[in-house]
């Protein structure tokens, strides 16, 4: 598996901003307990990363914004699915040139808790950790 440098996992979370369009949207009475503030934290190679997730309607669909640190004006993402009991977001970027799939699959637990895993070019390269959903 290959693993991306710090620079490059801070990279990877800033090209975010330029994440390709929409190719599918998820209506909100499907999207049930994922609606609302969650805290995501991710095993990175320089250790723990966190972010927030909300997960909203507008416009009579459910859009995703992932804030973090490093991306405080958040990513906007809008190719959601709930597949079985899964939440999957889907965004296409660009790191140096390179083109490339990622996947987040946030997978519940108890009510709440969720694994969240990132995937980027079906496995190419992989973080997982946990999600806490906010009060």
């Amino acid at each position: 598996m290959h693993r991306l440098s710090f620079v490059g996992t801070v990279a990877f979370v800033l090209v975010l901003a330029g994440a390709a369009p929409a190719r599918a949207q998820l209506a909100p009475a499907d999207a049930g307990d994922f609606m609302g503030d969650w805290t995501l934290v991710v095993d990175s190679p320089q250790g723990p990363f966190e972010q927030e997730m909300t997960v909203k309607a507008e416009d009579g669909k459910v859009v995703v914004v992932i804030t973090s640190q490093i991306q405080p004006e958040g990513q906007k993402i809008t190719d959601i699915a709930v597949v079985g009991k899964e939440l999957v977001l889907k965004f296409a970027g660009n790191y140096q040139g390179n083109a490339f799939d990622a996947k987040i699959t946030v997978t519940p637990t108890e009510a709440g808790k969720a694994t969240v895993n990132f995937d980027i070019n079906n496995g190419q390269f992989a973080m997982s950790g946990s999600g806490t959903k906010k009060k």
